[in-house]
């Protein structure tokens, strides 16, 4: 049996998901409070947070779909 390869989970800080998202900062953090797109996720010893990439992937595919306005 082979295992599988998963793809390593990166993590995105809110410019870089900036880059790949086609809103204005507002926009996206008030989508996010929405929950219409992902939260980020706390990073340990610090108040920074970081976005999963894949999330923000599937959230692109939404938008591109007219899901999410």
């Amino acid at each position: 049996m082979q295992a599988e390869m998963s793809k390593p989970i990166k993590l995105l800080r809110l410019p870089q998901v900036l880059e790949k998202i086609p809103y204005r900062r507002s926009r996206f953090l008030d989508l996010v409070r929405q929950g219409r797109l992902p939260a980020p996720r706390k990073l340990p010893g610090g108040r920074a947070s970081a976005w999963v990439e894949s999330e923000i992937d599937d959230a692109i595919e939404r938008i591109v779909n007219g899901e999410v306005a």
